[in-house]
């Protein structure tokens, strides 16, 4: 899709054109998922796709244009699965009533099932295990800058940051998601 034809289906469905808005979801779903299962995992990433898109189609009107449409998809996205992350933080808190650490824990029984034999598979689920130690701001950065590859000051409008420290939340989020591969892979034997 173009950007005019952008516009067109977005002016559309901001006036209400169901058709429209469901080729805007055709068209960027698997951007909403592919970044949603990145930040919340697989648990929470179908569940906050449609948070986003119910977002997106309630706020719809208020795109002024002012960036890239993906841009703002990607904003709603990351907000959102931010938020999804700290509900979820919360309500883990309530169950172990103590204190949130700075970095999520590694989880317990990672032995690879059947099904992802093969070693891309393989580096994938480390990468997402790893991903989930990384804090969440850093994480988004991660994943926007190396994993979407989006330019810092895309990354930094997204997030809403001035560009150093969008530089430095991915530089963090790197190094801390290094960190967690070498603690993952030495756990393995590897």
């Amino acid at each position: 899709m173009t950007t005019h034809e952008d516009q067109t289906f977005i002016h559309a469905a901001a006036n209400g054109d169901v058709e429209s808005f469901r080729r805007l979801v055709q068209q960027y779903s698997s951007l909403v998922y592919r970044v949603a299962l990145r930040i919340v995992g697989p648990e929470l990433a179908q569940d906050a796709s449609q948070e986003v898109w119910i977002k997106v189609w309630r706020n719809i009107k208020a795109f002024r244009g002012d960036s890239a449409f993906s841009t703002w998809l990607y904003k709603i996205t990351v907000n959102t699965c931010l938020n999804a992350r700290k509900q979820e933080a919360r309500r883990e808190l309530g169950e172990h009533d103590g204190e949130l650490p700075p970095y999520l824990p590694e989880p317990f029984g990672t032995d690879s099932d059947p099904e992802h034999q093969a070693l891309g598979a393989e580096r994938r689920d480390e990468l997402m295990q790893a991903l989930e130690l990384v804090r969440d701001e850093h994480r988004a950065a991660v994943v926007l800058r190396h994993m979407e590859d989006l330019p810092y000051s895309e990354v930094a409008e997204i997030l809403d940051v001035p560009d150093g420290t969008a530089k430095a939340w991915a530089s963090r989020g790197r190094a801390a998601l290094l960190v967690a591969l070498s603690e993952t892979n030495g756990e393995d034997g590897r």
